[in-house]
Order: C-alpha cells, then structure tokens, then sequence
C-alpha cells in the first residue's frame, strides 16, 4: 500500500499527464479564437455550457444510470426529429437563433421555405396541375403513390381524373395526358376521402405534406434503410420541385428565401440549383424562361431585396446578395454532362459575379462516381483556364457509408476525384476519416467540409449527431462550415445545425461555433474585399450576440454550480 501512495509517482503522474493534455489544447482547431477571446466573450462561453449542461441534466434528463430513464426523458443529441419540440423550447436554441452565422455554402435551391407555404401558394394558381404515379383507386394507393406537381396550359390541358381506375399515369408516349388540376384534385380528394377510415389526412394539402417532408415515421421506421430513405427523399424532392419552378412564385420565392435567411442571422448565401431541366413554364403554363431568364429573375429579386434593406437601414443584414452553385446529377451519360458543362460556362461568361461553382448531386451509392466523367472534368477546367475564367468545384463527396462511388471498388470514392480535381470545397465528407492520405491531402490543398449533420442523421448515415464524425474532422484540422442541406424536407434550420454541433460533442463551446462562422465567411465565393467587410459586420454582431448571452441568461446561471468544468470555458484555462 505504501507503494501505491507515494507522493513521488503520482507527482511525476500528473505532470506527465498535464503535458498530455497541453499537447492536445495545443491542437485544438478553435485555439485561435480562444487564445483572442474577450472577458465579455469568455463570459458568455461559460453561460452558454451551463445552460447546455443543465438541459441535459434537467430539461432532457435521460442521464447514465442504473435506472431505465423514464417517458417523459429526452436524450441531448438523440434523434432530432424525435426532440426537435424539446429543443425549439430550450434556451441553448434560442442562443443559437441569435447566434451570427455568416455564410451558409450549402443549402439546395428548391429547399429553404417551408412545404406548407409552397402548398398554400399553389391554391392560388389556377392552372396549378398534379400527377401521381398510380391512380388513387385502393387505399394502399395512397401511401405508395408519388406527386408531382406543374403548371401548364389550362386551354391546351386535357381534363382527366387521378381517382379512375382508367387514369394512366404515364407521362411519355404520343397522347398520354397524366396532369390533373390541382383545384379540381383538391375538391374530388376532399369528397371522397371524408368518410374513409383507413389514413388520418382530411386534405389533399395535409395528405402532399406527408410525402414532401421526412418524419419520424419515414426516417425511424424500423424497417427503413439507407437506400429506402433516400427514395423517400428524392421523391419528395420532386414534389418540391413543381411547387416552385414557375415564373412568379420564382420571383417571389428568391425574396421569401432572403427573409428567411436574415431571420435565421445568414448574411450570405450560395444556393445550389438543379438546371438540368432548360426551362420553367411561365405564369399562363405556355410561356417558358430559359436559364438566362431565371438568372435574370435572381438578380432582379436580390436587387430589388437590397435595395428594401437599404431603404430601412438594414443592408448589413444582408449585403452581399446571393450566388450560384450550379448543379448536375451524377447519373447522366457522359454527352449530357458535357453539355451541362457548356451551359455553366454560357452563363458565367454572361453571369461572372453570379455563378460561382459547380457540382455534381445525387445518391452517392447509386452511379456515376465524379472520375466516371473525369475527360469532361478536365476538359472543363482547360476550357475555364483558355477563357480566363474560374468555376471551383464544389462536389458533394463521402456522403455515404459504403463510399464507393455507387460502384464496388472503395477506389471509385467521390473523395478522391474531389482531390484531383482540386476542389475549393466538398459537401458532407462523412467518409472523409477513412481515408488518411486524403485528410493529409485536404488540409495540404486547404479544402474546406460542408457538414450537414442533421441530413446525415435523417439520410441513415448516423443514428444521431453524437455519432456524426464531426467532432473528429474537426481534430484532424479539417475546416468545416455548418449547413442545413435542404432544409424544406427535413424541417430544419441553421440555428438547429448550430444547436446539434454544439450537443453532439462536449468539447464544442463557443469558441468552436465563432471558428465554424469565420471559415464560413474564409471558404465563401465573396471577393477578398467582401470578405473582409463580411469580417467587420461579423465583429460588431458577435459582440451584440455575447451580449445577448450575458444579459439574457447571466443572472439565472450565476449561481449554478457544476463539477468539472473544462479547461476551455474557464476564464483562465489551465
């Protein structure tokens, strides 16, 4: 026992154990911004992990015991869907509200407003139409069916009716008419439904909504798997898509997004269309705006939007406007990739300020990996070079468990090709750890990770944010920025993505979600110049923010008590 207690070992222990832990604080990818906290700052840092410690404790209360945690518990970080009512009523997530977020770099077009506005404002367009994969005869019709919806021509549109066992659904072919009209579907929805007792939706509203956001249901089940999520969510995202490419509520949709964004404390944004189709009808269903013309219309609405904020004094809320991503999917054949690469290159020769990247989208585990295109790829970029011109790639890569590029060979990873292809920036990198050399290739070429932790818990790549690999891209030295990926299906927003990060590991603070908003602003397509104006907005509203923090919730978690608090939220780390 002596032996055991002597005061030497257990000195030369400890001492040993403190340089441990001095290398590590020594790496840690937000020291920077500890090492230039102010006292105001390092104020607001220790508020902000007691409130999340007692939210865990209390409000959520599922804690490590011998007892079964009890119904009514919740656990931090779990599932989101299964918490996101306890978390829109927590504290810590009316702290990330109001939390400055800078840019947001990855967040899909057709995604930022919620479904039920898309629907209500479809009620108001008569020539509103809708087609579903099977005709809604049998009640299992109903679940198995998929919508779409479009505006068309109400002259030239031949009536037909989705709820006959003679519809036909097919949407190819001389003569086939699919397209019913919505107004029409609504009223014959509503008649024949009213006494049916085998699905709970009183409205073809309420019964669409279903299918165009993923729920607990849908995402949980138990029999659901990554494959049977994402065709969930593809069809959803081809609902969406009727609902918004038509002329006047594009315009209007661009205006709404930009409100959206400013009350979610975005500055700025990249919005990453799908343009494969070439064209969106107009407002009569005849009429129909090619790509020139909607680029037009997203000029003209940021224009118009800046120049309001201007008017009220409000400009630095959202002073830089948007950009351009410009999307095509992996699954095409290698021709109409190349196409798609000569049309991103027409419109940013016309459009040079507006578009800013390109990417390839889809299904990670489905075909083509980005090499299968390599020759269009590289052909791009020689083209890009000839007319001095610069479109970085921005490819979605290590979305996925098995990371073969929809192939059988871990050799086909996005990854890789995102590497080569010299990538400003990739979305998710989820499989990113698994691949030493690349880390080491990322952090030499500087490539930043747009994480999406929220989409890849719902998409089955992780059962809940303490599962994501965030915490360890980030150790590696991986810069990152925080996004909501498609925020309309997974009913999410920045401030829930910056409220996961910040319960899905206990060493974020702070301090971390400051570094996430500056590489947010460091890895944006702005200008050398707008970055640094972004910088000085982001400073005066960081502030403000620290502020908000301290008066908010200072006096009610003064007198908290808690052990271990760690080193880093400690006015004097050790």
């Amino acid at each position: 026992m002596e032996r055991i207690k002597s005061s030497d070992e257990m000195a030369a222990h400890r001492a040993e154990r403190a340089k441990l832990l001095k290398k590590e604080r020594d790496m840690a990818w937000d020291k920077p911004v500890r090492e230039r906290a102010t006292a105001i700052e390092q104020q607001a840092a220790l508020i902000i992990w007691k409130v999340r410690e007692h939210e865990r404790d209390v409000d959520f209360g599922n804690q490590a015991s011998e007892a079964i945690p009890g119904p009514e518990t919740l656990d931090l970080g779990g599932q989101f869907l299964t918490n996101r009512d306890r978390i829109e009523r927590s504290r810590l997530f009316k702290i990330a509200q109001e939390l400055p977020k800078g840019a947001h770099l990855h967040l899909h077009f057709n995604a930022e407003l919620p479904a039920v506005i898309l629907l209500q404002k479809a009620k108001d367009v008569p020539n509103m139409f809708v087609r579903s994969t099977e005709p809604l005869v049998q009640d299992e019709n109903y679940a198995t069916s998929e919508i779409v919806f479009n505006v068309m021509s109400v002259s030239t549109t031949p009536r037909v009716d989705i709820f006959s066992a003679t519809y036909k659904p097919a949407f190819r072919g001389d003569g086939v008419q699919p397209w019913m009209l919505w107004s029409d579907f609504r009223v014959q929805f509503r008649e024949r439904n009213k006494h049916s007792k085998s699905h709970c939706y009183g409205d073809a509203e309420e019964w669409v909504l279903h299918k165009m956001i993923l729920d607990q249901e849908a995402v949980y089940g138990l029999s659901q798997t990554t494959n049977g999520i994402w065709a969930r969510f593809n069809q959803a995202t081809r609902c969406f898509k009727g609902l918004m490419n038509y002329e006047s509520v594009y315009s209007w949709y661009i205006g709404e997004a930009i409100d959206n964004m400013i009350r979610d404390r975005v500055m700025y944004a990249e919005l990453r269309p799908m343009l494969l189709d070439k064209q969106i009808p107009g407002n009569d269903g005849k009429k129909m705006l090619d790509h020139r013309a909607q680029m037009q219309i997203i000029i003209d609405q940021v224009t118009e939007k800046k120049k309001e904020l201007g008017a009220k004094g409000e400009l630095h809320k959202f002073p830089f406007g948007l950009k351009i991503i410009y999307c095509a999917p992996r699954s095409i054949p290698k021709p109409m990739m190349q196409r798609e690469i000569v049309d991103c290159i027409k419109l940013k020769l016309e459009y040079d300020d507006l578009i800013c990247g390109f990417d390839l989208v889809g299904a990670e585990d489905r075909a083509n990996h980005i090499g299968f295109y390599q020759e269009e790829l590289v052909a791009m970029q020689q083209t890009c070079h000839d007319l001095g011109i610069s479109i970085p790639f921005m490819f979605h890569a290590g979305e996925s468990l098995l990371d073969t590029g929809g192939s059988k060979n871990p050799e086909n990873s996005n990854l890789y090709d995102s590497v080569l292809f010299e990538a400003k920036r990739i979305g998710h990198g989820f499989s990113l750890l698994k691949h030493p050399v690349l880390v080491e290739e990322f952090k030499k070429k500087n490539i930043c990770v747009e994480l999406c932790p929220t989409s890849n818990e719902l998409l089955h790549l992780c059962r809940n944010v303490k599962e994501h690999p965030y915490p360890e891209i980030l150790a590696a030295g991986i810069p990152c920025t925080i996004n909501s990926d498609n925020p309309s299906l997974f009913t999410n927003s920045v401030s829930h993505e910056f409220y996961q990060v910040m319960v899905g590991s206990m060493s974020m603070s702070l301090y971390g979600w400051r570094q996430l908003v500056n590489w947010s602003i460091q890895y944006s397509c702005l200008s050398k110049p707008e970055q640094e104006q972004a910088k000085q907005i982001l400073e005066k509203e960081w502030v403000t923010f620290c502020h908000f923090v301290v008066d908010t919730y200072g006096k009610e978690f003064a007198d908290k008590e808690f052990q271990d608090i760690p080193y880093f939220v400690r006015s004097e780390p050790s």
